[in-house]
Formats: structure tokens, C-alpha cells, sequence
């Protein structure tokens, strides 16, 4: 008998002498690393459903190390350590020049944390001195940060034709695809993949699907396709973020809610992550819920006070709800912590400009530029945006150049450049350089918008049209190419096809006072004065000091011969906004109706010194010049 409780107890002692050994281990590893955060990088460029600002390259090294000093940044780069892992790969590198391998590692860890530029020219030399589909797929992914399309496609493709089957760049390539809307290719590409693999390859590739199935605005296959990657990688944290990352890529209020709920269920799986924490900081952004967002960062900054990412992202929620003095203490902890990082001194730089410090965003934008060794152009684009609002064209224009030059196909600096000419008054130039910009790629909805807005100006109705609804069709600058459609229909005299489309606008977006406000000039022009001040109306409870409102409502009243309520009217918008050029000309031409014709002259050669193109202002002259100097009566010839 005893013999037989020997035999079943032993198996249970045996596995609690075991747990107590593992206890004992984790001990001494712990009483070792002292209070060093743990780190749990968590890398989703697999599944390539990457936050809008968190989205870091895969960085796993194969093979041996070359060194010691290889073997150590190796160990920074998996405890994502970018800022000490790169420094070790540039001494290793120096130390072995013609090492393939160091060069493909490093252009990685710089992809990973957020530097393609600098990534770049290591990828390639990589890839002259030791071809392969690993090099091939990190190309493919820097030179899609760079907007180089075509190229990070040939890349994605020769990463898969060197290592048929390769999952992570079927992937790549499936997502690159989706963005281009390529949506029956990227399916193409990723359904085979989730074919195949381990069960954890599988996962992304349907955390991929899913995301193309919520492009094509198929819910219920995204949804099942999400719930199969599940299914595969049950225990998995990064199949769930990318999941949440997807849902939060819809434009949908339930497609918000959808993410949150993955978050939560996320979050108890895993509370100590802070990755975790910072995607459900970045979903309760989406749902207008700022402060269970800065919760949600400030506590994934508790596990891990050095997660830079969440440390940016409170920094970006700070200057939204203008608490620039937090924004400032968090700008100023980056860059105590990691002087070292050019985008810790951009961040410093973007929180003084927003506070009016423009001397000291200009310097630290310089110093960020100096930290990155020349190779920043989101720095230099920032520098020309501040150089045009301090009224340095010279310097704007020259700061723009040089973001192109280090990125030509950097969209978004030729659209500045753009931008910067029309100002000027070189409408010409302003087109080329928004023709560059669509040449690089004809989806790109701000460089549509902007030229719609040009032509718009220049009375090329038919073009302008043209150019804002294919600016419409893109999901970051549709409604302001719509309010910008609405505006050319009413220029072209298609009046009604102008109120449809703030009709619709506002359908979809009803507190948006710019479209309230445009249908109501569209209603005066289609002489429809009732449905003006109806829009009006609108318009003024929701801002009610929104000038341009007040400006209108005073037009309406002179129009209608209530002189008086106009001057009230101007009078108050001139309170709010002194310098507003459209109610100082509006003001003007309240003179003439009044007979002040000396009145309005005055104020007329004054706004022309100041705003000559503007169109009311041009105007001005022919209102003065019809104004009937009032006949004052003594009270004798009154009689």
C-alpha cells in the first residue's frame, strides 16, 4: 500500500521541486537586473497594421555574432534599446567595414525605430555586399516609409522570389498593395499566406486579410477573419493590437468601439504591457475620451517610464487640449533622457512652436537637424512651415528644398512648397509643384485639394472640380475637399449642386461649422436669403464666435436695408477680431451705405496695403465710389 502512494506522489513532488527551483532562478534574475524595466517589444510590421506613429520593422538577427560589440547590440536591439543598440552596431561596424550582415542589422534597427532615411543607404550596402531576402524585405519596408511605392514593391517581390513562401514579405508586400488600394492583389498575396505556417504566421496573415476586407468595407469578413487569427494565436498580445490597430484604420464610430473592446479583453491578458496600454490610450483618443487616453499613457509610462512612444503621444494630447505646460515637462524628459534622438529635440521644437516660443522651436529644430547628422527631413519641412508663419519666405522656401532633397518624393514638402509660392503669387510654380506631387502618386488627396483650390482661385472651374473630387475620394482630406467643392460649384454658378454637396457634408459631420457657414453663402447666392440665416443660425450656436458667421449675418442685414443691425453686427466681429480683413471690408462698405464715402476710402486704401489680392478688398473702391455723402438738414429747412 505504501509502496503504491510512493509511486503516485512522486510525479507531484518531482514538478513542485521544479517550481521551486524556476521561483529560485527568478529570484536571483531579479535581485541581478535590479529595477531595469523588463521590456516587451512587441513588433506588428508583420502584420503591417502599425499605429499611425508607432510602427516598427521587424529587427531579428540570424546567424552568429561578429563580436562582442556585435553580440551586445544585438541584445539592445531585442529589448527594442534602439538608442544604445545603434551606437554598438556603428562600433561593430567600423570595426568589421565590409560585414554584410552588420550593415542589414543596423538599417533595420534604424528602420525599427523610426528612421528610414538613415536606414536606407545601410540596407543597400547590405544588400551590394550580401543579397538576400531578409535585406530584400527591409529595403522594401524603408523605402515604403519613403514613399518610393514602386520601389518597395520590386524589393517586397524579390524578397519573395528569393525565399518563395516568405510570410512576412507576402505580408509587406499585401499591405503595400491594401494602402495603394490594390485590394484584390493584396488579398491575392495574403490568403495564401494564412494558408500556410505556423500557427502564429497564420495569425498575422489574417490580421492582414482582415485589414484589406475593412478597406473594401466588408465588416462581417474582416471580423471573421479577426476571429480566426484569434483562434491561431489565442495567447498572443500582438495579434490582438494589430486587430485593434485595423479596426481603428476605419473611418466608422463602431469600428472605434469594435478596437476598444479588443483592447480591454487585450489588457486583461496582458496588464503589464505597456504597448497594451498605449494602443488603448491611442483608441480612446479616437472616441474623443482625452483623459481615460492620458490614463491610459500615463500608465503605460509607469511600466515602463523610457516607452517613448507613449511618452509622444501625451505630448500630442497636451498640445490638442493646450496644456502646454505638461507638453513642455514631457518635450523636456525625452530629450533629459536621450539627447542622442534627433525626434526627442523635433518634439521639443513642435511644443515651443505651438506655444509661440518661435525663437527656441527654430533652434531646437536646428539642433534636431544637428543630432540626425544633416538626414532630417520632417525637421526641415516643420523649420520652413514656422519660417512662412514668421513671414521669412526666403528661409521657408530653402528649408522646404532641402526636405526635398533628402526625400524627393516627400509628398507633403512639395505641397508646402507649393503652398509657399501661391502665397507669393507665382501661381505657376504653385501648380508645377503640385503637379510633382501627383505625378509621385495621383491618390495623394492634399496635393488634388490644393491644386483644386488654385484653379478654384483662378476661375478654372471645370479642372478645379475635377481635382476636388478626386481629392474627396481620399480619407484625409475629404471633407475639406468637399467644403472646397461646395465653394467651386458656387463660383461656377451651380448653385444647387453646391448646396447638395454641403447637404451631404453635413449629413456626415452636422457640428461642422465651415459647412454650415458655406451653405449659407451658397443659399444667398441662389437668392434663397430665408435658408441663409436659417444655415446661419446653425452656424452661430455651434461657434458663436465664428467671425466669418457674424460678417454674414451683417452682408444679409445691409442687403435687406437694415443698416443698423449690420453696424451691430460688425461692431461685434470687429471686437472679437480686430485684424479680420473680410469684416474690416465688410465695415468699409457699411460706410458707403451709410454716405461716409471718406470713411470707407480711408479704410479701403489701408486693406489694400495689407491684402491686395483679396477679392472683397479689390472690391472696395467701386463700394466707396457709390457712396452718397448723407444731406444733413438744419432744423429750419427740416420744417
Amino acid at each position: 500500500m505504501s509502496r503504491l502512494v510512493v509511486d503516485r506522489l512522486w510525479p507531484m513532488l518531482l514538478g513542485l521541486g521544479l517550481l521551486l527551483a524556476g521561483a529560485i532562478a527568478l529570484q536571483v534574475y531579479a535581485a541581478r537586473r535590479g529595477n531595469a524595466p523588463i521590456r516587451i517589444a512587441i513588433s506588428d510590421s508583420a502584420a503591417g497594421i502599425a499605429d499611425d506613429e508607432e510602427a516598427p520593422a521587424t529587427a531579428r538577427a540570424e546567424g552568429p555574432p561578429l563580436s562582442d560589440t556585435h553580440a551586445r547590440a544585438r541584445r539592445a536591439a531585442r529589448r527594442a534599446q534602439y538608442d544604445a543598440a545603434v551606437p554598438l552596431y556603428e562600433k561593430a561596424l567600423a570595426e568589421s567595414p565590409d560585414a554584410g550582415v552588420l550593415e542589414e542589422e543596423l538599417g533595420a534597427v534604424l528602420l525599427a525605430s523610426g528612421a528610414p532615411e538613415r536606414a536606407l543607404p545601410h540596407l543597400e550596402r547590405a544588400d551590394a555586399l550580401a543579397p538576400g531576402p531578409r535585406t530584400a524585405l527591409h529595403l522594401g519596408l524603408a523605402r515604403d516609409r519613403l514613399d518610393d511605392s514602386a520601389g518597395a514593391e520590386r524589393d517586397l517581390r524579390r524578397a519573395i522570389a528569393l525565399r518563395p513562401g516568405y510570410g512576412e514579405a507576402q505580408i509587406a508586400l499585401g499591405n503595400l498593395l491594401r494602402k495603394r488600394g490594390d485590394l484584390a492583389g493584396a488579398l491575392a498575396l495574403l490568403e495564401p499566406a494564412a494558408q500556410s505556417g505556423s500557427n502564429e504566421d497564420r495569425a498575422r496573415a489574417l490580421v492582414a486579410v482582415g485589414a484589406v476586407q475593412l478597406a473594401a468595407g466588408r465588416r462581417a469578413d474582416a471580423s471573421a477573419a479577426f476571429d480566426r487569427a484569434v483562434l491561431y494565436a489565442p495567447a498572443r498580445a500582438e495579434i490582438r493590437l494589430g486587430i485593434a490597430r485595423a479596426w481603428l484604420s476605419g473611418e466608422d464610430d463602431d469600428d472605434v468601439q469594435r478596437a476598444l473592446a479588443v483592447l480591454a479583453r487585450t489588457a486583461e491578458m496582458a496588464p503589464d504591457v505597456p504597448q497594451v496600454w498605449a494602443a488603448l490610450g491611442r483608441g480612446r483618443e479616437r472616441a474623443a475620451d482625452l483623459p481615460g487616453a492620458a490614463e491610459a499613457y500615463d500608465r503605460a509610462l509607469r511600466l515602463d517610464p523610457s516607452y517613448r512612444y507613449a511618452r509622444r503621444r501625451l505630448i500630442r494630447l497636451s498640445l490638442q487640449t493646450r496644456d502646454f505646460p505638461r507638453a513642455r515637462r514631457e518635450a523636456e524628459r525625452l530629450v533629459a533622457d536621450a539627447p542622442q534622438v534627433p525626434e526627442h529635440h523635433f518634439l521639443a521644437a513642435l511644443v515651443a512652436e505651438r506655444d509661440g516660443r518661435r525663437d527656441e522651436a527654430r533652434q531646437a529644430y536646428r539642433k534636431a537637424i544637428e543630432v540626425a547628422k544633416g538626414i532630417y527631413p520632417e525637421a526641415y519641412l516643420n523649420l520652413g512651415v514656422l519660417e512662412k508663419a514668421a513671414g521669412d519666405r526666403t528661409a521657408a522656401q530653402a528649408a522646404y528644398e532641402k526636405a526635398i532633397a533628402l526625400r524627393p518624393r516627400y509628398l507633403a514638402a512639395w505641397v508646402n512648397l507649393g503652398k509657399l509660392h501661391e502665397a507669393g503669387g507665382d501661381a505657376a510654380k504653385a501648380e508645377a509643384a503640385y503637379a510633382k506631387a501627383l505625378e509621385m502618386d495621383p491618390g495623394y488627396g492634399a496635393a488634388s485639394l490644393a491644386r483644386g483650390q488654385l484653379r478654384s482661385d483662378q476661375g478654372r472651374f471645370p479642372e478645379a472640380i475635377e481635382d476636388l473630387k478626386r481629392a474627396a475620394r481620399s480619407k484625409k482630406s475629404h471633407e475639406a475637399a468637399e467644403l472646397s467643392l461646395g465653394v467651386a460649384y458656387r463660383r461656377a454658378g451651380r448653385f444647387e449642386e453646391a448646396i447638395a454637396t454641403y447637404r451631404a457634408l453635413l449629413d456626415r459631420s452636422p457640428r461642422y461649422v465651415s459647412a454650415w457657414y458655406n451653405l449659407a453663402l451658397s443659399f444667398v447666392a441662389a437668392g434663397k436669403p430665408a435658408d441663409a440665416r436659417a444655415a446661419l443660425a446653425k452656424a452661430a450656436e455651434l461657434d458663436p464666435e465664428h467671425v466669418p458667421t457674424r460678417v454674414a449675418v451683417a452682408d444679409l442685414d445691409l442687403a435687406q436695408g437694415n443698416v443698423a443691425a449690420a453696424r451691430t453686427g460688425l461692431v461685434e466681429a470687429l471686437e472679437l477680431a480686430p485684424a479680420d480683413v473680410d469684416a474690416r471690408a465688410a465695415f468699409a462698405e457699411l460706410l458707403a451705405a451709410e454716405g461716409d464715402r471718406r470713411g470707407c476710402e480711408e479704410r479701403a486704401r489701408q486693406l489694400r496695403a495689407e491684402a491686395p489680392r483679396e477679392p472683397r478688398v479689390q472690391d472696395l473702391a467701386a463700394h466707396c465710389a457709390a457712396a452718397r455723402p448723407v444731406v444733413r438738414t438744419t432744423k429750419a429747412e427740416a420744417r
